[in-house]
């Protein structure tokens, strides 16, 4: 059986792929999966590092962990590397930051991992290498970090460094849901909406929607609102349909503003103030009964 990796089957699939569209699938994937941030820790001058990270003070962050990520300490060098990328303390140098990222990544760090792959996904730092690109996120995706497992998972969905699979891709894509990664869980329930890589289910898609849409998922929001007004997959409920919209709205989906507007002209004045309280006290599950 061929390999993935075979050249002659990548250059295909990226010929299949227009330039315009090219960019853009690139684009929307760094923002999506942005850079891992810094590392908490316990040692005693990791842990002072961290915290004047965390004052704003980054000088002295920065010359704690300096002599760490000399002698090896991988936590220090990834955070010396996103200290470059952000600028924070230093001059900005993406090449530097790739740098640091590449010292921890080779001693098997997930997070450098990762962030090293995005930087060869988007030719920033590094010259543009879709291969290399998906050689890292695999490596990060088999460490169990959830944000690779998406991001190799959309690398077969479009075809970069790979050829396009929808079946892996469905694969890679589940596992970094499952993990509680929200954006994985909005795509999964996409996926089995529409049947891509795996079965149309309208109630296992719905079921993915409120897992996202409970963490904040402005879109997931919109669309589990949809699914209480059609009954798609779910029991119809205008009033929870109100709620999700206003929901939605609230995380900054602004396009889902006419379907609240032309749902709550159904409503009556009762039903609307009830959505309108739900969503005043609605908070993230993994939130309630916790402080801080």
């Amino acid at each position: 059986m061929p390999s993935p990796y075979d050249n002659c089957r990548r250059r295909r699939a990226a010929r299949s792929i227009s330039m315009a569209g090219h960019m853009a699938a690139i684009a929307m994937l760094a923002v999506l999966l942005g850079i891992t941030q810094p590392k908490t820790g316990s040692a005693a001058d990791f842990d002072a590092g961290w915290q004047a990270y965390q004052a704003g003070d980054f000088l002295r962050a920065f010359n704690e962990w300096q002599p760490l990520a000399d002698k090896g300490d991988k936590r220090a060098q990834f955070n010396i590397g996103v200290m470059y990328d952000e600028g924070k303390g230093l001059r900005q140098d993406r090449s530097k930051a790739i740098g640091w990222w590449t010292k921890a990544a080779d001693q098997g760090d997930p997070e450098a991992q990762h962030n090293i792959g995005l930087a060869y996904l988007a030719g920033t730092g590094v010259r543009q290498n879709y291969d290399e690109a998906v050689s890292w996120l695999r490596k990060a995706a088999d460490q169990d970090l959830a944000r690779s497992q998406y991001a190799l998972g959309r690398m077969y969905d479009y075809g970069f460094g790979v050829e396009k699979d929808p079946d892996i891709a469905a694969k890679w894509v589940l596992k970094a849901a499952e993990a509680g990664f929200d954006k994985a869980q909005y795509n999964l329930g996409k996926r089995y909406r529409d049947g891509l890589g795996i079965p149309k289910d309208s109630q296992v898609a719905t079921q993915w929607f409120r897992k996202a849409a409970n963490q904040g998922h402005a879109r997931a929001q919109q669309h589990l609102a949809t699914r209480y007004l059609t009954g798609d997959g779910i029991e119809k409920s205008p009033t929870q349909a109100y709620m999700w919209f206003i929901l939605a709205i609230r995380g900054g989906n602004k396009s889902a503003q006419k379907e609240k507007d032309a749902v709550g002209a159904e409503l009556t004045s009762e039903q609307r103030l009830k959505a309108e309280q739900m969503a005043k006290d609605w908070r993230p599950p993994s939130t309630i009964g916790k402080s801080g």
